[in-house]
């Protein structure tokens, strides 16, 4: 009789197991399949990691060559500027320089439209007078003189024979703010 119980009671314990060790089998094939996913899933996180490092190496890349020719056009850029610079310096000085001689020319044009330039004063008479009268013999013996160089005026200077004004063509074909002199069609005007 105790045969049948320790029988019975290692029967049990044969189930038990049995069934145990079926439910583990089932879970570490489970776990199987499951091993099975995460290493198709680190895979491709494998091949995810690759292609974000290479394309990390690509946006350096380019964003290099990005800098370096970024890097260039500013540096033309200054250039550009300080040639700018230059000829604003340029054409400022130039203006300057036109605005002394458009002062000059108005300067100019005031004492030659100045009604009072044509009529001698008295002290320009008596100083006209006096040279007739240190030459006593050039006043009647030589015939008075009509050469416009060697006529003597009351300034005592000789008078200046007049040249023609030259008129320059200034063209701007290029329609940019600074103009150029045609020194070649300066006759056809």
């Amino acid at each position: 009789m105790i045969s049948v119980i320790v029988d019975g009671i290692l029967l049990v314990a044969l189930v038990a197991t049995t069934v145990r060790m079926l439910t583990m089998h089932r879970e570490l094939r489970q776990l199987g399949s499951y091993h099975e996913d995460y290493q198709r899933i680190f895979d491709q996180t494998a091949l995810a990691l690759d292609g974000i490092e290479v394309s990390i190496q690509e946006i350096n890349v380019k964003s290099a060559q990005l800098l370096n020719a970024l890097g260039s056009r500013m540096d033309d850029a200054r250039e550009l500027i300080a040639e700018i610079d230059g000829l604003t310096r340029e054409a400022k000085r130039q203006q300057s320089v036109l605005r002394a001689e458009l002062k000059e020319l108005s300067r100019a044009t005031a004492v030659m439209n100045d009604p009072k330039r044509y009529q001698p004063s008295p002290d320009d008479l008596d100083l006209f007078v006096k040279d007739a009268a240190e030459d006593p013999a050039a006043d009647r013996t030589d015939p008075p003189r009509t050469s416009v160089r060697s006529q003597t005026t009351i300034h005592r200077g000789q008078a200046v024979e007049q040249t023609p004004t030259r008129v320059h063509r200034i063209e701007n074909s290029l329609h940019s703010p600074f103009r150029t002199v045609s020194m070649t069609q300066k006759d056809k005007m």
